[in-house]
């Protein structure tokens, strides 16, 4: 370690009166803020904030991987002692309890039924299939269940969205309204066949009955 970047690294550090670096910059580049012992790159002890006038889907923070499994980002629960959110390289997402979207009715308007679910779901076509890297067509082996954006857009528009890189993409928790009321529909429709049916069975014990009666009756 040279005489000059021991320099730098005293000279780029800002005591606080509670003792600790306001700033500080290590002699092998490590930049800490809040505190002494920086352990990564960038380590900042405390809260930060992004004030950004970025222009319509512009990147307001960027991080920038090579390798499909590192982890873009990590959220480390100190509390649970433990991972409980991170994206990674590749472009999926991992969430320890799941996530919530907002639909609190104050939130909500032009609402309105949603029109022959049951046959909007009969024409949706679920496939199996592995994402491709865009290096070979056989990229992976982990199989994944879904829709084809393009069909889907066909069928419910409401649940595709076009990036800006012109791709489709697929909001799945869309779809689960509409597969719930295809499902009550489809009971309503069981419940009033087994109505019939009930009925059938009905006119046939009397139909039955009646023959039995008469056959007593000549008897």
């Amino acid at each position: 370690m040279s005489y000059k970047n021991i320099l730098l690294g005293l000279s780029l550090s800002m005591i606080s009166q509670w003792g600790y670096s306001q700033l500080k910059v290590t002699p092998d580049g490590q930049v800490g803020i809040g505190t002494n012992n920086p352990i990564t790159r960038l380590h900042v002890y405390g809260e930060g904030l992004i004030d950004s006038h970025t222009l319509p889907w512009q990147s307001a923070f960027r991080t920038r991987v090579y390798n499909k499994n590192t982890s873009a980002y990590s959220l480390w629960n100190g509390y649970c002692g433990k991972e409980v959110f991170f994206v990674n390289g590749a472009g999926w997402m991992w969430s320890g309890q799941g996530s919530f979207i907002g639909t609190d009715s104050s939130l909500l308007q032009n609402r309105s039924n949603i029109h022959s679910p049951l046959e909007t779901v009969m024409k949706l076509n679920g496939i199996r299939f592995t994402y491709s890297d865009g290096k070979d067509n056989n990229s992976s082996n982990n199989y994944r269940l879904g829709l084809v954006a393009q069909e889907l857009d066909q069928v419910v528009p409401e649940a595709v969205k076009i990036m800006p890189d012109s791709l489709l993409s697929v909001s799945y928790s869309d779809l689960v309204p509409l597969l719930v009321e295809a499902m009550k529909e489809q009971q309503t429709q069981i419940s009033e066949l087994q109505m019939a049916l009930n009925e059938q069975e009905q006119e046939i014990i009397r139909i039955k009955s009646r023959r039995w009666f008469r056959k007593k009756t000549v008897e």
